[in-house]
């Protein structure tokens, strides 16, 4: 899973052929980079792509590549002509500046159809943009992000393991109980599917506020230690992988198993460390690219159900203070499209399970000290309103204060006795 893969390769020699007769040239040799280029049609403007899906199962729809040589022109983007959906509901995220900026092609929160095409019209002195399925987070993203964490009192920036291609370091940040004798341990990872980019701004509006000196970020820093996985499959995320389905399991049907070096490690950390301690956890990710059906949750922020009737009235205290927090902000969260645990989704976690593929929340609640573990999902163009990075740190920031609460509270009630 490094370098480019086949059909990226593929794409590379056609967009470098026809560029050296001065035409169009699509590229994707950077990471986070995907795509397999079927055809362009130079004379009629359309351009025939598709996600490299690689090792991933089924149909998905991650991409991510830069096209060039088309200034002033109108261009017709086709994916493969199915019902799968391959692009978000405001259509793909676009960048003029190589990556430093982005908008969604319908920044003004339309509805882009149909889900597998779009046109494009490139600016006079528009030499290359980049598109993608998502605005992209990988390894520069979070070192930027952690530049403003250093120094801070207590952070320290490790490494959980080596990836599975033993090529990369999976970081670990840490933020422990400044009073050194913690009640708690609160654990939050993200992208165990590679493509899901949008868990990974949340995940820095966590650590933001738990730094921010709120009373709520005070209360954790007193109370609890914290880690941080921001990247649980850091070569797919660095490779443009898919992540999701990837054969012969992925990484968050991997608790059991044990197949992939960065599930291993995190399994251990956390029953190492939270030894004598209640463990709070938080699964971030990403769901479909938009919408099937009528249920709308794939344009939102929303929760899946427990199972576990012990952990329900926690789930539910956690969901409500945090739809209060997320009132009137930029993203909200509101509690409307929960997954209510119905029979269907539980009916497939219990075969999942029976069959050996176990995800990360159902292994965490397993846990004798399990006192809260709950997956969290952020739409990927439409996420309670536009996703942005700021608006995603933002949900962030109210995700942690709503668990400090929850738990704090609990925390009073149990000292008086009520």
């Amino acid at each position: 899973m490094q370098g480019m893969h086949g059909y990226a390769a593929a794409a590379l020699v056609l967009g470098v052929a026809l560029a050296a007769n001065g035409a169009i040239e699509i590229t994707c040799d950077y990471p986070g980079g995907n795509v397999k280029v079927e055809k362009i049609d130079e004379a009629a403007g359309v351009v025939k792509v598709a996600p490299d899906l690689r090792d991933t199962k089924h149909k998905w729809f991650h991409f991510d590549f830069t096209l060039s040589g088309a200034a002033g022109r109108t261009l017709h983007f086709q994916f493969p002509s199915n019902s799968f959906n391959y692009l978000a509901t405001l259509g793909p995220a676009i960048s003029r500046d190589g990556g430093t900026t982005w908008r969604w092609l319908n920044s003004d929160g339309t509805r882009h159809e149909p889900g597998n095409a779009f046109d494009y019209t490139f600016g006079a002195d528009e030499n290359k943009t980049r598109f993608a399925v998502s605005i992209p987070y990988n390894q520069k993203h979070w070192d930027a992000a952690t530049a403003r964490w250093r120094g801070k009192e207590g952070v320290t920036f490790g490494v959980l393991c080596k990836s599975q291609s033993g090529k990369r370091d999976t970081e670990l940040l840490r933020i422990p109980c400044r009073k050194g004798n913690a009640k708690w341990i609160f654990a939050f990872t993200a992208r165990h599917h590679a493509c899901e980019t949008t868990a990974n701004a949340v995940m820095e509006g966590v650590i933001d506020e738990v730094l921010s000196g709120s009373k709520e970020g005070e209360w954790i820093r007193d109370n609890a230690d914290c880690v941080f996985v921001p990247f649980m499959d850091k070569d797919g995320v660095e490779n443009g992988d898919q992540g999701k389905h990837r054969a012969p399991h992925d990484h968050n049907r991997d608790y059991t198993a044990e197949i992939y070096t960065s599930v291993k490690a995190f399994k251990k950390l956390l029953v190492t460390e939270s030894e004598g301690k209640q463990i709070v956890f938080f699964d971030l990710h990403s769901p479909m690219i938009r919408p099937r059906g009528k249920t709308g949750s794939s344009d939102n922020v929303f929760t899946f159900s427990t199972p576990n009737p012990r952990l329900a009235d926690r789930v539910a205290t956690f969901r409500r203070l945090w739809a209060e927090e997320q009132k009137g902000k930029a993203l909200v969260y509101d509690g409307k499209y929960d997954d209510g645990g119905s029979k269907r989704q539980n009916a497939r976690l219990a075969k999942a399970r029976k069959t050996g593929l176990q995800n990360s929340r159902g292994w965490v609640e397993g846990l004798s000290n399990c006192w809260f573990s709950i997956c969290c999902e952020f739409g990927y163009s439409l996420c309670g309103g536009v996703f942005t990075q700021d608006g995603g740190r933002e949900l962030g920031r109210g995700l942690l204060k709503a668990a400090s609460r929850t738990c704090s509270q609990a925390s009073e009630t149990k000292l008086s006795g009520k």
